[in-house]
């Protein structure tokens, strides 16, 4: 064997050596119950029903608040399921000739969620999909429109990329992007006790989508 070889080999092996190393030396627990929490910022993203300026009114959906909560079970190292509940806030911004047209709006959502995870030493490259349920309420302010709440309701699928470093062994913070798509066949109005209900095309949406992005830690136990 050449020198050249020889030191080519040499390299090689001390790579795998030092990777090796590492990836022993990363003591973390990766396996049995896991819970979550995300705190973070919640934006619209435009469906048939959009963000901006409508024939009625005139604004946009701003960025508000919005978190999430995970609470699963990783059976083995790279593959996490269960359950997650996010809350995220729309800042509707709109105006009529009189004031603001809406006040504090949301989107509650309920999902199964499974993700797949890359784990690299101490670090966890995640990509979670789950199939659930969402309800999302506009309610407007005092008389300005002819109805007192607008919302839409039903099938809702979430994907969520997400990248956490494991500062303990057990305890990790990082980053998550939650992007939570609605299927919702209806919309209703609210008006005191009386509610009225139009469905939609069967390819259109009824409502926004959101995103909800911010701090993601938690812990395994």
């Amino acid at each position: 064997m050449t020198p050249a070889r020889l030191a080519l080999c040499a390299i090689a092996a001390t790579l795998t050596f030092s990777v090796a190393t590492a990836v022993e030396a990363a003591d973390v627990k990766r396996r049995g119950g896991q819970a979550e929490m995300m705190v973070g910022g919640s934006l619209c993203i435009p469906s048939q029903t959009g963000c901006k300026s409508t024939d009625e009114i005139v604004g946009r959906t701003l960025p508000s608040f919005g978190m999430g909560f995970t609470l699963g079970f990783r059976p083995i190292r790279a593959l996490m399921i269960g359950a997650a509940y996010n809350v995220g806030f729309f800042n509707a911004d709109y105006q009529t000739a009189a004031t603001d047209a809406y006040r504090a709006s949301y989107q509650n959502s309920f999902f199964a969620v499974i993700r797949g995870i890359l784990p690299i030493w101490r670090i966890d490259l995640g990509l979670e999909i789950g199939p659930g349920f969402s309800r999302q309420v506009f309610n407007a302010r005092g008389d300005v429109l002819p109805f007192d709440r607008q919302f839409s309701q039903g099938f809702a699928l979430k994907t969520a990329p997400s990248i956490d470093f494991f500062v303990t062994r057990r305890f990790f913070i990082g980053g998550k992007v939650d992007f939570i798509w609605n299927f919702h066949r209806e919309i209703c109005t609210k008006e005191g006790g009386s509610r009225a209900c139009f469905k939609r095309d069967d390819n259109d949406q009824a409502s926004v989508h959101q995103m909800i992005v911010g701090f993601h830690l938690g812990t395994t136990f």
